[in-house]
């Protein structure tokens, strides 16, 4: 099958004039403080902390308390949240390869056991474009779509035989009509909904790999990158000083959110992107 990779070259003279913008790129609005473990924002702008006992706390823009989901370490360990759907959060525990589904109030909804139908792990998940999953399977080297009673409504071939490596994703994204693959040291697969390779995209050692309003974004020690999906360009900012320490970064629309442990106080940081 025919591969076309576009292959990235980040020039310096763009590089140089982003640096010189990033200070003022970044523009701080407010700072939360709490136990944050890990966060996720919806498309409204809700916050989502999950504390160091895995309890999950529903938060407004303003950081006001909406829902609050204790039912911790039942399942084990909280591995992952999606939160793309306001109205029906997801939650993944590893342990059992199992996810709850919440309504937006936080209370659960349905329960996903998917080793009950013999997937015994996965890389990596995310919901699908219309509120089902899409789950890596590394057994089977395949890409799966899901249902939420844990039916496999189809699988990809062995990827290894189309795309003629083997292949360990670690992030997948459903974007624009398209599902991204992100391996860190291959790069991004792109597929359409019918499991069809549709191209590849030479972005490497990226950490935060995220894909949201028509880029893709990931950091790679002080550097944020931006690269445009329809254009193929690319943006390089040097992070200022006062960005540099975040655990983690988040981009969501015109807002950066960062995540800084400081001594024994964890504070989320909301930044405006102009």
């Amino acid at each position: 099958m025919k591969r076309l990779f576009l292959y990235l070259l980040i020039c310096a003279m763009i590089q140089s004039e982003s640096i010189a913008q990033a200070d003022s790129l970044f523009r701080f609005e407010r700072s939360f403080q709490g136990d944050i473990r890990s966060f996720s924002v919806d498309p409204l702008g809700n916050m989502y902390w999950v504390d160091k006992k895995d309890q999950v706390k529903k938060r407004s823009a303003t950081g006001d308390s909406m829902a609050v989901y204790n039912d911790v370490r039942r399942f084990g360990v909280l591995n992952g949240i999606d939160v793309s759907n306001p109205l029906q959060p997801i939650l993944f525990y590893g342990d059992g390869v199992r996810f709850v589904v919440l309504d937006r109030f936080l209370n659960p909804v349905t329960r996903i056991d998917l080793q009950a139908r013999n997937i015994l792990q996965l890389n990596t998940w995310s919901r699908s474009y219309d509120n089902q999953l899409w789950i890596y399977d590394p057994i089977a080297y395949a890409l799966k779509k899901v249902d939420l009673a844990g039916q496999t409504q189809w699988s990809t071939p062995d990827l290894r035989l189309i795309l003629g490596r083997a292949y360990s994703p670690t992030r997948i994204e459903d974007h624009n009509q398209s599902i991204y693959l992100y391996e860190p040291s291959q790069g991004v697969y792109v597929f359409d909904y019918f499991g069809n390779l549709k191209n590849g995209i030479l972005i490497q050692d990226w950490q935060e790999w995220q894909v949201d309003g028509g880029y893709i974004y990931g950091r790679q020690a002080d550097t944020l990158y931006r690269y445009e999906i329809k254009s193929t360009y690319y943006d390089a900012w040097t992070l200022p000083d006062e960005l540099k320490p975040a655990q983690r970064l988040l981009i969501r629309g015109k807002r950066l959110y960062a995540l800084f442990r400081e001594a024994n106080i964890d504070r989320l940081r909301l930044y405006s992107i102009p």
